[in-house]
């Protein structure tokens, strides 16, 4: 069965998602090394543009790609380059991704974690408190 994401962990990144998928089968390896050799960003140069910033979507930190408006999965180092465009706005530089801070990351998580993962979503600017009355609306005690 494929790997659907937030069910080994409460939200996934690039990194724990094709992590998953590459054990799955010698097509979802073959995805995965394609993917997740993130060592050649390191040689790109990077953007002096600010920060993008990461979201949540279905139990996934994505980020949307300013210039052709896709998405990919945000990964732990912070790096960004569209799959689609190869950040052609910016002569095809590597964009700085923003997450949340480690203790903003888990608090989101942990509120995150009490909900199914297709309401899974967290938006940059999104408050703990709401996070928290959403699930309380929905019946989800925190």
């Amino acid at each position: 069965m494929p790997y659907l994401a937030g069910t080994k962990t409460v939200v996934d990144t690039g990194d724990s998602y094709f992590r998953e998928i590459s054990s799955d089968s010698i097509a979802g390896r073959a995805h995965a090394i394609k993917f997740a050799n993130r060592d050649r960003l390191l040689k790109l140069p990077v953007s002096a543009k600010p920060p993008i910033e990461a979201r949540i979507e279905h139990a996934r930190f994505i980020v949307d790609c300013p210039c052709c408006n896709s998405a990919e999965f945000a990964f732990e180092d912070n790096l960004f380059f569209c799959s689609l465009c190869k950040n052609s706005d910016i002569n095809g530089d590597v964009r700085k991704v923003k997450m949340p801070s480690a203790k903003d990351r888990k608090d989101i998580e942990d509120i995150l974690g009490k909900r199914s993962i297709k309401n899974r979503h967290w938006r940059p600017g999104e408050t703990l408190d709401s996070l928290k009355i959403e699930n309380l609306k929905a019946g989800i005690l925190i």
